[in-house]
């Protein structure tokens, strides 16, 4: 299962699929979200951890995904109100090297504030697990996502940040790492979001199955600039793909 998904920690997922959804058991090694992806890249870029902070706007969830990886950040209690004389003589931490940015539900102009400072003044690593706009709580609605906090440090910094999440290829090359080479004509990726779940499996060279039951319609497909390999009306239509080898589900 890849998922840029990530505020929930991995013992929530684990809870989730073997107590609530009963498909398990499921074990770490078949789970990898966009805060795994986050720490594996961190502790790459990262030589001094004793001396190089991580800054971040998200979950508790996230927070707890990236502790138990080895990387300790701060900033999810910055909840009080600070008005614009506050910042006058507030002393940048030369220590922040990097400020992770995602979904966060209480995000606040604090938060903002101070992520900025440290991407402005420190030239911060500006880090997202991923850049979904919309998420969808239920089928019938969807709410702004990790983008909403991420677009305001974009416009002002004139600067993207590094995506970790799909589509990038950032979790497949940690899936590999873990499980070795794939066989792109044994690998499909399944999912319900053309943005992230297919251009994911595109950019991996790998196979693509739309599920036209969440985010994507049928009606939808035509549209699409380049079109999935496959297109399923329920993921209950999946039995077939037993001849791949891997099967990589998104949506989670």
């Amino acid at each position: 299962f890849v998922s840029n998904n990530c505020s929930k920690s991995m013992d929530e997922y684990f809870y989730k699929f073997n107590e609530i959804m009963k498909v398990g058991p499921i074990s770490g090694a078949q789970i990898y979200t966009s805060g795994l992806s986050c720490a594996k890249i961190y502790k790459e870029k990262n030589s001094n951890p004793e001396t190089e902070k991580v800054f971040l706007i998200g979950t508790e969830g996230l927070a707890k995904t990236l502790c138990d990886s080895g990387v300790e950040t701060f900033g999810l209690n910055r909840l009080e109100r600070r008005d614009t004389h506050y910042w006058k003589d507030w002393e940048v931490d030369k220590r922040v090297k990097y400020v992770v940015v995602s979904y966060d539900p209480l995000f606040n102009n604090s938060k903002l504030t101070e992520a900025y400072l440290y991407l402005k003044e420190n030239n911060a690593e500006f880090i997202a697990p991923d850049c979904d706009a919309l998420f969808s709580p239920t089928r019938e609605r969807q709410v702004p996502g990790a983008l909403m906090m991420q677009i305001g440090l974009m416009t002002l910094l004139d600067r993207k940040p590094v995506v970790l999440g799909k589509p990038e290829r950032h979790l497949f090359d940690l899936i590999e790492s873990e499980h070795g080479p794939m066989d792109p004509s044994r690998t499909v990726m399944v999912g319900d979001n053309y943005n992230t779940d297919m251009k994911f499996g595109f950019n991996c060279n790998i196979r693509t199955c739309l599920v036209t039951t969440g985010n994507a319609a049928p009606s939808d497909v035509e549209g699409f600039p380049r079109k999935p390999d496959y297109v399923l009306d329920s993921i209950l239509q999946h039995f077939w793909m037993s001849n791949f080898r891997f099967n990589l589900y998104g949506g989670l």
